[in-house]
């Protein structure tokens, strides 16, 4: 449904002195069933928007658009902020381009140790900011954010300072300008800005991109960091969104430096995230420097004076083809990772077991797009309980697939509790170094 308002008409002596008052400004905002508008900024270069919808949940809407994020995305925002500073190993300065509801800066800002700042060119944008803080409980860190309203382009050319991370947010690539986010030319200009072991993190809305057009954005980025992989933020089906990595020194991952961040890492706490270990930190790296020069292939650089993006994306992402759960299908089919790629030194064990991780996460999504879910509890377990426990074969460390079936076991003991009896002690067998499933079966009364 389309909601049109209609400013108010003015008297006709004010008609009389401005032309410009005879034509009626309309304004309009797409509104779900139930839906309200909470706010309205109508600036210069944007109409930046806050839509509820009959639940109450907030988002962003840019020219009627709706952009990254909401009320409810912490998780992901959270993830999205964390990864590149846990990648990198000991960031401690950190400058995001593109605020959106700013809770990915903002959580990221939950760490005193971490100056964070912020550039985002719409001054609608920085004000909708402030009302997501509430929602988002993050006011306190949202506070600590030095937020700077400028062009991200400029602001990275013109400027001296230099971060330990840089990260890019997720520029909806058929917005205006927003396409020469992913030029060569920036790409470069970003690398300037790194610090000698520094690393740049370009989010992706593959939800959002054909995968030709993310092949010239690749190819792109390769041309600054020739050593750049890419990882998946989430394991959404629905709202697929890849990462290119790319570091100052192109050296790969430290493991021990991973592992060190996690240890001292207390606000926010990474667990929450899903991000409590280094095979989590590196389990959704899907593609190492030669997977994604293959996949880039020769497809045309996307520049200052050939912006191909600029003209692509719009088509891809208003009269999409594909659904983004099959490109992100074809994307994983197309490109390949080994560990001694992206990692810097790894013993043979902590090479087999993320590769290990790496393939029971790619089973684990091509699972997600066979599963419809339901709320019954025992028609769900008919549906993923043995395929889920062959995902866990694949990798006992991959808990996206032992997280659901310990919340759904614990859920069927209720109705049926030899059966949840059954799953939990597989659940502990397959990872005994886990007492998850050991405490649930305490708790019935089947052991300690």
């Amino acid at each position: 449904m389309a909601r049109w308002r209609q400013w108010p008409q003015w008297g006709a002596a004010a008609l009389l002195a401005s032309a410009a008052a005879l034509v009626p400004t309309l304004i309009v905002v797409d509104l779900p069933p139930g839906g309200r508008i909470v706010s309205q900024d109508e600036g210069v270069a944007a109409s930046v928007s806050i839509v509820a919808d009959a639940d109450g949940v907030l988002t962003l809407h840019i020219n009627n658009r709706q952009q990254e994020g909401s009320s409810i995305t912490r998780y992901t925002d959270g993830r999205m902020g964390l990864l590149p500073a846990l990648l990198q190993g000991h960031a401690r300065t950190q400058l995001f381009l593109g605020l959106g509801t700013g809770a990915t800066a903002s959580i990221v800002a939950e760490d005193p140790s971490q100056q964070v700042t912020a550039v985002e060119l719409l001054p609608g944008v920085i004000d909708a900011a402030q009302r997501f803080r509430q929602e988002t409980g993050t006011e306190a860190a949202g506070a600590r954010l030095q937020i700077r309203q400028a062009d991200a382009r400029r602001f990275v050319q013109s400027g001296t300072r230099r971060y330990d991370v840089i990260v890019a947010d997720n520029f909806h690539p058929a917005r205006s300008g927003s396409g020469l986010l992913y030029t060569v030319e920036h790409f470069s200009a970003i690398r300037d800005r790194l610090s000698d072991d520094g690393l740049f993190c370009q989010w992706l809305p593959l939800h959002q991109l054909d995968l030709d057009t993310l092949r010239s954005i690749v190819r792109s980025f390769l041309v600054a960091f020739p050593q750049g992989s890419a990882i998946l933020a989430t394991n959404s089906l629905e709202t697929p969104v890849v990462g290119l990595i790319g570091r100052r020194g192109d050296r790969g991952f430290d493991l021990a430096a991973i592992r060190a961040g996690l240890a001292t890492a207390q606000q926010p706490d990474p667990a929450r995230f899903g991000l409590g270990d280094e095979l989590a930190v590196l389990g959704g790296v899907i593609a190492g420097p030669a997977a994604l020069r293959e996949f880039a292939g020769d497809a045309p650089l996307n520049t200052d004076d050939r912006p191909v993006v600029v003209y692509r994306a719009p088509r891809a992402t208003y009269a999409a083809a594909t659904r983004p759960m099959d490109r992100l299908a074809e994307l994983l089919a197309t490109v390949s990772v080994r560990p001694a790629e992206v990692i810097a030194a790894a013993s043979s064990d902590e090479s087999s077991r993320l590769a290990a991780y790496w393939a029971a996460r790619d089973r684990f999504i091509a699972l997600g797009r066979e599963v419809t879910p339901v709320a019954d509890v025992r028609q769900m377990l008919a549906q993923v309980q043995q395929p889920l426990l062959q995902v866990l074969r694949l990798s006992p460390d991959f808990r996206p697939a032992y997280d659901p079936l310990l919340q759904m076991s614990a859920a069927l003991a209720s109705i049926d509790r030899p059966a949840a009896v059954a799953l939990l002690t597989e659940l502990d067998r397959l990872q005994p170094a886990r007492r998850d499933a050991r405490d649930v079966l305490a708790r019935l009364g089947e052991g300690g």
